[in-house]
């Protein structure tokens, strides 16, 4: 999955590289205070250490993702060892949380031919993206935020940004009323996943 359904009338945001023990509350804090769901990719090692983030993230009704167990190096990551880091950290979320999330996404957004079939034959869906301001390479909010002053968010927009930075917490505020002023609501990546695997859907219904 690259983005969401053509003329959907929303925006899905996601999170890589959490929880962090300071940052993704703060995170969680904003949304809750703008009445936004998101979708967490949580690292399986990270989420070991922080329990209790994890469920925090359920509880206030987002989206769990799986962002492997140890955010390995693709180049040295072979398709049987992201299987398996997938599947560890499928079973560690549902212990901490009750969540058997099959969203995926792979280190740094890279995925082989090899490394799709080994994560499609385990009933998964990878989560990709179309916008990406690149807030790990940011130098403040400021500058991430002009991002999407430049090309501001459309309907359909998957967002990639990171729980491990800042930036998103401060920036969030004036892109979420930004973007339901032009009528857009916001969802998670489950839903669009969801909504592709309804076996009956209307003549002008888009692939995504």
């Amino acid at each position: 999955m690259l983005n969401g359904p053509t003329g959907c009338g929303q925006i899905a945001l996601t999170f890589d590289d959490g929880p962090d023990p300071k940052l993704t509350p703060r995170l969680l804090d904003v949304l809750a205070a703008q009445g936004v769901v998101a979708t967490f990719f949580v690292i399986g090692s990270r989420a070991e250490q922080h329990p209790g983030i994890v469920r925090r993230i359920v509880a206030n009704g987002h989206a769990l993702g799986n962002h492997s167990f140890s955010h390995g190096e693709p180049s040295t990551t072979s398709a049987y060892a992201l299987a398996a880091e997938v599947s560890r950290t499928r079973r560690l979320l549902f212990d901490l949380a009750g969540v058997s999330s099959r969203l995926i996404r792979p280190p740094h957004g890279s995925v082989t031919a090899a490394k799709l079939l080994a994560l499609w034959s385990q009933g998964n869906s990878v989560v990709l993206w179309n916008r990406d301001p690149k807030d790990f390479a940011c130098s403040s909010a400021d500058q991430v935020a002009q991002v999407f002053e430049e090309r501001p968010l459309q309907s359909g927009n998957l967002v990639l940004l990171h729980d491990s930075y800042p930036f998103a917490a401060e920036i969030l505020p004036s892109i979420i009323a930004d973007c339901r002023r032009r009528g857009l609501e916001f969802t998670t990546a489950e839903v669009w996943r969801n909504a592709r695997e309804v076996p009956e859907r209307s003549p002008s219904s888009q692939r995504f």
